[in-house]
């Protein structure tokens, strides 16, 4: 497939006081828009990503537009500087997961989808609840950037020992880990969890530190 092509897909990001921010990606361009949650999205949700007692519903998301290239880019600096991401799929499309209460998150770690909201609990861990289901929290590129769970490494042992220069991080001094710094995405556990970023108020870009630090931010949990 032509790299020039740009893929659509889905993950997700947190619009703090508000919800999440579902990503889509478009057809040209880094981000080519917000809006929204369609009902025809909202409705694969329910039961999978989102459920009632979640800590945000269907107000407070947006269902954003951005461009990757498969293999070959992703969001604004990341899509510029051609950065490997292989999917971006909403996690609903993967189904429930009865050992997570959302979600299934194996299955999307499995398909190397990155991904951001997820209303479940943590993976090793469920009666924790996971930071994904505040949409703080990123996961980019899982297969590639395994995670150490209490119950074992997932998605798969080969990456543990491993690492690329494009789409396998194991230090805060990669390409990756430092474009995401300085947009304010902090690599919370290293190597623990590798394909884990967390969204930092007063950290990163304008836009970014702006829509950590509103007042809605202040009154709800976005850091």
């Amino acid at each position: 497939m032509d790299e020039e092509v740009a893929h659509r897909r889905a993950a997700a990001y947190r619009c703090p006081g508000r919800g999440l921010l579902h990503a889509t990606s478009a057809a040209h361009g880094e981000v080519a828009g917000h809006g929204r949650v369609p009902a025809r999205v909202w409705r694969s949700m329910v039961g999978r990503s989102w459920r009632k007692g979640c800590p945000v519903g269907r107000a407070g998301l947006r269902l954003v537009e951005v461009n990757h290239w498969n293999f070959d880019g992703a969001f604004t600096e990341m899509h510029a500087r051609r950065i490997p991401v292989r999917s971006m799929h909403r996690v609903d499309r993967f189904g429930y997961s009865r050992r997570l209460g959302g979600a299934d998150d194996y299955r999307s770690m499995a398909a190397d989808n990155t991904s951001v909201f997820n209303c479940r609990g943590v993976v090793g861990n469920p009666s924790v609840r996971s930071p994904h289901s505040y949409g703080r929290s990123l996961d980019l590129n899982p297969w590639e950037n395994p995670y150490f769970s209490r119950t074992g490494v997932v998605p798969n042992r080969w990456w543990v020992h491993r690492s690329h220069p494009r789409v396998a991080w194991r230090s805060r001094e990669h390409e990756v880990v430092r474009l995401l710094a300085r947009h304010g995405f902090r690599w919370t556990y290293g190597r623990a969890d590798a394909h884990h970023f967390d969204a930092v108020a007063g950290a990163g870009g304008g836009p970014l530190r702006e829509l950590l630090s509103s007042p809605e931010c202040r009154r709800t949990v976005c850091h």
